[in-house]
């Protein structure tokens, strides 16, 4: 017999990339910024399209539409600590994340962003639309380059806890 679960927690079951998506100028500390990211898909092959959902407060969204450009950082076990305690927790307007995290960005190779090496997956984006959906927005960014950093395995997010599928 099924059990009854409340809408809210249903999407709870559906698991998501866990990623930082960083913006801004590299050499910026007060112009950068990076935040953890678990709604986050592709939604078109060709041209490569993926999304990312974000609260309209966020000092993310902020930069991404100041600057038009996005990376997404996926997380793999060894950047967890960094994404959940500080790069999902402090805000970019109050703190350098990156340096409280000890780790150096890198210039992206096409846009103007920061990125991180430590990730094992970067994907490289331009916006190309907004949407407004409840209380947050979605960001669709057509991905200008992407990179593999090492053979690390990426996390996902699931069930309110950080788990290993691959």
């Amino acid at each position: 017999m099924p059990t009854q679960i409340e809408p809210i927690e249903g999407p709870e079951y559906i698991p998501h990339p866990l990623a930082i998506v960083t913006v801004g100028d590299p050499g910026d500390p007060k112009r950068r910024n990076g935040m953890t990211a678990a709604w986050v898909s592709r939604v078109s092959w060709n041209p490569p399209i993926v999304v990312v959902s974000i609260a309209p407060s966020r000092y993310t969204l902020q930069l991404i539409k100041e600057f038009g450009e996005f990376a997404i950082n996926l997380v793999s076990e060894k950047l967890v600590d960094k994404a959940n305690k500080i790069f999902g927790y402090l805000s970019g307007r109050d703190v350098d994340k990156f340096a409280e995290a000890g780790i150096e960005p890198e210039r992206a190779r096409v846009i103007t962003a920061p990125v991180m090496k430590e990730a094992p997956v970067v994907l490289e984006c331009k916006v190309r639309h907004y949407v407004t959906a409840g209380d947050h927005v979605i960001v669709l960014g057509e991905v200008v380059a992407a990179y593999r950093n090492s053979d690390e395995k990426p996390v996902v997010w699931l069930g309110g806890q950080v788990r290993r599928i691959l």
